[in-house]
């Protein structure tokens, strides 16, 4: 079984929130308490070695009624975040939260059964994964290897439940083979509309060998007549924390040279990430929700639509609720398996199954 690292209380309320969700699945009763926290804290107090605590900024020894006041605190924002992301995603997601007993523990249904609680369970162990949160490292090695490809997939059916429409699932290595222009042709022909060059039209200077121009994830809306001007959305995934490093603006710039004709002027940029959009806002006066919901507002100008954790587990869900008819239009669904299967191995490599 692989430890996880543990939290901080200078960590953000979401990434304490992700410590006990995994602490949940680790444990054999499949439940964690205030108790789990404060364990941590008498731990991290102890190695501190700080006989008599004192404010960092006065210098002033604490007493033990402030001590106690930070400790609840630690508690309470944790619970705030587990609750908030319990009534965001309701069925979708894969624990049950207690604010007033201050109790987290895993559903009883299997979460293998579920889109929305498997999803969001990939999304958990990944995260986890990219920030080095089990140890030892070296055990995960594949599993790790494995993220991007199975999170396309968890993309592509976010975008698919999101629009209610078709998706392509553009991004390298694609499950079909195609190199960039025939993945582009065949793309664009069930758009409806726009010319990809030819082998032979690629103006010398162009890249030879482009793998997907930095877009995973092509998506539509169609109208009912089936004709042009209509929602379409381009985006990129992004498994790992250094995602603010990059945006699909410039590469939607860079693919109309791919076109003699060009598909649409507007276009929809997108950004998908494992993790939740919060998980580096930290505490301060006021609303958390406000500052959670401005910032969304500020990174929205750079990145366009933002899919996270708590959108990414929700809008899988709703797709993979689709008819069968419409469900084929989403290419990736079927390859849901593949992160279902991800999750379950992960999950007995790291000890977190449980019968």
């Amino acid at each position: 079984m692989l430890a996880i690292s543990p939290p901080s209380p200078t960590d953000t309320r979401s990434v304490l929130a992700d410590w006990l969700e995994l602490q949940t699945l680790l444990d054999a009763r499949g439940v964690s308490t205030r108790a789990s926290l404060l364990q941590v804290m008498d731990i991290l107090e102890d190695d501190a070695a700080e006989p008599d605590p004192v404010d960092a900024e006065t210098g002033e020894v604490l007493d033990e009624a402030i001590l106690e006041g930070e400790r609840q605190q630690f508690v309470d924002v944790t619970f705030e975040e587990l609750n908030y992301r319990q009534q965001t995603l309701g069925e979708s997601y894969p624990f049950e939260v207690d604010v007033a007993r201050y109790r987290l523990a895993r559903r009883d249904d299997e979460p293998a059964t579920h889109p929305g609680q498997v999803v969001y369970l990939f999304c958990l162990l990944s995260s986890a994964i990219r920030e080095h949160k089990l140890q030892p490292q070296g055990v995960l090695t594949q599993a790790e290897r494995d993220i991007a490809d199975a999170f396309q997939v968890c993309a592509c059916l976010a975008a698919g439940g999101y629009l209610n429409g078709d998706v392509s699932s553009f991004g390298f290595p694609r499950a079909t083979g195609t190199n960039f222009l025939t993945a582009l042709r065949q793309t664009f022909a069930r758009f409806g509309i726009g010319n990809v060059r030819a082998n032979d039209d690629v103006p010398d200077g162009l890249p030879t060998a482009l793998k997907d121009g930095g877009i995973d994830v092509i998506a539509w809306r169609d109208h009912p007549d089936g004709m042009p001007a209509k929602l379409y959305l381009i985006g990129q995934c992004a498994s790992g924390r250094q995602w603010r490093d990059k945006s699909v603006l410039e590469y939607i710039g860079q693919l109309q040279s791919w076109f003699t004709l060009q598909p649409a002027k507007h276009s929809m940029p997108a950004m998908f990430i494992p993790f939740p959009f919060h998980h580096d806002i930290e505490e301060r006066a006021g609303s958390y929700l406000d500052a959670v919901r401005h910032r969304f507002w500020y990174e929205e100008t750079r990145f366009g639509m933002i899919f996270d954790r708590l959108r990414i587990a929700h809008f899988a869900n709703t797709c993979m609720a689709f008819a069968a008819p419409d469900l084929v239009r989403v290419e990736g669904a079927d390859r849901f398996d593949q992160v279902a299967a991800w999750v379950q191995s992960t999950r007995q490599t790291v000890g977190l199954a449980h019968a």
